[in-house]
């Protein structure tokens, strides 16, 4: 063996790849929950959960209006302040549809080594690839990989259009809500529930971008004839092999 063969056992990973930043990461993975999203949430589902808003929205909106018009303590703003909560509960409605077929569409992905609690290969993938985004693959799991990184992504966009759904509501009702006399201390929980919401997709974002980078190499690997990707070794049995 000579000084260049050598060398070979301190060089990287035939799988390995480069770190990534975390701005890269946050864009790789709004890319891939917002493309799970739309194709799940089609133009007829949007139109659905847009109807459901509106005629929840509305009709909440009236009924809180005839409510605090017949209310002795009006003050003028009943109309203002029922389309608020007329705005956050149609925005609700019409979220709860979509956090469904999300949730659906997640549990349909198939698994690639048969019915398992998912918690089993967070391992695999954690091993698969670090916080920085660098991909190692292990030899013979870019068929598992490629199906638990879809998996995982379809799982973090699920409460995404809830969250940014609610968000928006509720920033758009609060101004109307503080000048219709609500309680100050109230409204303070509109944006500590949007700075929890806007952690959470920072988050969420982080771990799809990894994810996307895994399953690109997964799909990369898996591209390849099968006589050029990588084989597992053989596995030996702990105790010694009992067949004859």
């Amino acid at each position: 063996m000579t000084t260049d063969d050598t060398s070979a056992h301190h060089s990287a990973p035939p799988h390995a790849d480069s770190d990534h930043g975390t701005r890269e990461l946050l864009l790789g993975g709004c890319r891939a929950i917002a493309a799970g999203i739309v194709e799940v949430v089609t133009r007829r589902r949007r139109r659905v959960a847009l109807s459901a808003a509106l005629v929840v929205g509305v009709g909440t909106a009236l009924l809180f209006r005839s409510l605090l018009i017949g209310a002795d303590d009006t003050d003028g703003d009943e109309t203002a302040l029922a389309a608020a909560l007329g705005l956050v509960l149609g925005s609700l409605a019409g979220a709860i549809p979509l956090t469904a077929w999300l949730t659906r569409a997640s549990r349909r992905i198939g698994s690639a080594t048969g019915a398992h609690p998912h918690w089993r290969d967070s391992a695999l993938l954690k091993r698969s690839v670090d916080s920085r985004g660098r991909v190692t693959l292990a030899p013979g799991s870019a068929e598992r990989v490629a199906v638990e990184s879809r998996r995982a992504i379809a799982s973090g966009a699920v409460g995404v259009p809830m969250s940014v759904i609610l968000v928006v509501a509720a920033l758009l009702a609060t101004p109307v809500l503080l000048f219709s006399g609500v309680t100050a201390i109230q409204m303070l929980l509109v944006p500590f529930y949007a700075l929890v919401s806007a952690s959470t997709l920072y988050v969420q974002s982080l771990a799809a971008g990894r994810m996307a980078l895994l399953r690109d190499a997964a799909d990369a690997e898996l591209a390849l004839p099968e006589s050029e990707r990588s084989i597992a070794p053989p596995v030996d049995p702990p105790h010694g092999s009992r067949l004859p």
